[in-house]
């Protein structure tokens, strides 16, 4: 017969502790939390040897007295709630009470703490979960721990810990994301006697960023400010000149805490679509502001997984958020004279470096995380020439409005017609574009205009040329700006916006099929068609019963003329049973479309001065002018200014 035992409290604390302090950067993690809870407002982080040797957090903040520092080191004694209610509106980071009492099982303890109305301060020491010793003692307001042989009695975790560095790395990420979000607070990191960085108390996190990213990422930050229904975002995101192959730099705050939210990634990078290279990601560090009582934040010991109620809504305001601040941006390429006369070859070594360091980093999550997207070639063999409509509204043409429905074109907005009440719902439901425009046309609705600035700018350039066949140059009105423009990227973005126009208004131009595609379908296959066949028709396909699991496809949307029927068809059906409804509405449809913007001007195509013309004026009617649906730049800038430095008519 099995005999069940009563644990040990020695065993039971140790479990425990092990389930709150999993590596050093846990330790730094809970007392840096602490130390920002105690409101302090300059936080000193020290480690030696990963933080398995030693670890020092000090602070500036209200302390402990004499009475109060034993119930701290106890199991579940808090300040931070006093009953189960509390755990509904949480505000502060540490609150389970659990943190000091685990780190005082696996280490040697020392603390010295004192608040501003007492004359002395506390000095004591635990090791392995027992006082030690416990005096008054002279220090300065607020609180010091110090940290040493972290796990030196239980030797099963201790000989899992990972090297030195790695773990200075993680505590370095922990410390990164703290600062950041709490840019009040003076934060200085020491790793083995060197300073790593210490932030200045401000009221922007830019000058944060400033301290602890590089120039590139820096200069690539774009503002993000958006407020709805009670939440809001803020934070910085990426332009389109910066982005990596990874996710490493994308930080995501909810309510000051740091969090672990692989759906809240893919709202942010859905901003993004089409306007970055496939399987690549911007850098973000956004703080997602909403009422506690939604948020459960008690799910794990870490406190770094979150649950969200209606977490759709909520994960929408971070789209909507990223989409407006690009919206409201200039973002083409721009080059200067030092990139094109530099007399050095160009070092590739720290770029390849950081190349094959993101793609070792991404092997564990790539699976998961590139579920939003997929690797597309593009086609360049397809011939333009298609009948039954004109070569010039093929190419150029007409974009497809229904008055009921907000255009993703730039149109006047009429303060009286914004809906001041709409549901965060509907914005979800909206695609990028159109959110944008509603957010854009809130925002701006006393001004009731939107601004036109990069459109005005591409529709008045002045065509001088075309070199290789590829590339059309232009001048801008003023003689001051030189610009290059790849027809075929330009194409492809007036296809791909024209037809999602088109999709949005349920209004597809269709092409009636000579021959009719016959489909077979499995049972399997069969029911998630039969359930989801008005996916197809609003993307324009024309399909009819043919018999037991047959189907006849008799007409496609015009711009997937010359392309294989079939395979789309299967495609489009494998995304629909491998992701949810709403997202295969919001995501997969632009794959699809972006597949099917191959018929456009390809490099070399012979265009006439009338149809570049045309090109750009569709061009400037554009949301997103800057790249083409793969993420591609489209066009490219440089000023006068640059020019004559490259020959030296100006001295620098």
């Amino acid at each position: 017969m099995i005999k069940i035992n009563r644990l040990d409290n020695d065993t039971i604390n140790k479990i425990a502790a092990g389930e709150v302090i999993e590596r050093p950067m846990s330790v730094v993690k809970e007392l840096v939390e602490n130390s920002i809870d105690a409101n302090s407002d300059e936080i000193v982080i020290e480690i030696k040897n990963g933080g398995k040797d030693y670890i020092r957090i000090s602070d500036n903040g209200h302390g402990m007295n004499y009475n109060q520092i034993d119930d701290a080191f106890k199991r579940h004694y808090t300040s931070k709630i006093s009953s189960a209610e509390d755990l509904h509106t949480i505000q502060t980071l540490g609150f389970r009470g659990e943190a000091l009492a685990s780190i005082s099982q696996v280490s040697r303890v020392e603390v010295y703490t004192k608040t501003k109305d007492e004359i002395t301060g506390v000095r004591m020491i635990y090791e392995g979960g027992s006082i030690i010793s416990k005096e008054e003692y002279g220090c300065q307001n607020g609180t010091t721990f110090i940290i040493r042989d972290l796990f030196y009695n239980v030797p099963a975790r201790l000989k899992f810990l990972k090297s030195s560095s790695a773990e200075a790395s993680a505590i370095n990420t922990a410390v990164t994301s703290l600062a950041l979000v709490k840019e009040n607070i003076s934060f200085k990191y020491i790793n083995n006697g060197k300073i790593i960085f210490k932030t200045p108390k401000t009221n922007d996190m830019i000058n944060v960023l400033s301290c602890l990213y590089d120039n590139d990422l820096v200069s690539s930050m774009i503002p993000v400010s958006y407020e709805y229904g009670g939440m809001k975002v803020n934070g910085y995101t990426s332009n389109l000149s910066y982005y990596r192959g990874n996710k490493k730099n994308q930080l995501l705050f909810i309510n000051d805490r740091l969090v672990k939210h692989v759906r809240a990634h893919y709202f942010i990078e859905s901003a993004y679509s089409t306007y970055l290279p496939i399987n690549k990601h911007p850098a973000c560090f956004l703080n997602l502001t909403i009422d506690p009582s939604i948020l459960d934040v008690n799910v794990h010991p870490a406190k770094t997984e979150v649950r969200i109620f209606d977490e759709d809504k909520v994960l929408g305001i971070l789209k909507v958020g990223v989409s407006h601040a690009l919206s409201k941006k200039n973002l083409v390429k721009q080059v200067n004279a030092d990139t094109l006369t530099s007399n050095k070859r160009h070092d590739t070594s720290k770029e390849n470096f950081k190349e094959k360091l993101d793609n070792l980093n991404n092997i564990e999550i790539i699976e998961v995380e590139n579920v939003c997207e997929e690797k597309s070639s593009t086609d360049y063999s397809v011939d333009k020439n298609i009948n039954d409509i004109s070569v010039d509204k093929m190419l150029f043409g007409e974009t497809i409005h229904n008055s009921n429905i907000p255009t993703i074109i730039n149109d006047t907005v009429n303060s009286n017609e914004i809906n001041e009440n709409i549901r965060i719902d509907d914005i979800f439901e909206m695609d990028t574009e159109k959110a944008t425009t509603y957010v854009d046309s809130v925002n701006s609705s006393k001004e009731n205009t939107v601004n036109l600035s990069i459109h005005d700018e591409i529709a008045n350039l002045k065509p001088i040329g075309v070199l290789f066949k590829t590339y059309i140059l232009c001048e801008d009105i003023n003689f001051s700006e030189f610009y290059m423009i790849d027809q075929h990227a330009a194409h492809e973005r007036v296809n791909y916006e024209n037809y999602m126009n088109q999709y949005l208004n349920r209004h597809i131009i269709q092409q009636e099929m000579l021959i009719p595609e016959l489909i077979e379908l499995s049972f399997d296959d069969n029911n998630i068609y039969s359930e989801n066949a008005n996916v197809f028709k609003n993307l324009g396909f024309n399909i009819e019963p043919f018999g037991n699991n047959s189907y006849k496809i008799s007409s496609i949307p015009l711009i997937l003329c010359d392309k294989n029927v079939k395979m789309i068809f299967l495609e489009i059906l494998d995304s629909i049973k491998s992701l949810d409804a709403k997202t295969f509405k919001d995501e997969e449809i632009r794959k699809v479309i972006k597949k099917s913007c191959v018929n456009a001007v390809k490099a070399h195509d012979d265009l006439k001065d009338i149809e570049i013309r045309a090109l750009l004026n569709s061009l400037s009617k554009c949301e997103k002018p800057y790249t083409c649906p793969h993420g591609r730049p489209i066009i490219i800038k440089l000023s006068k200014y640059e020019i004559e430095r490259m020959f030296e008519r100006i001295q620098i």
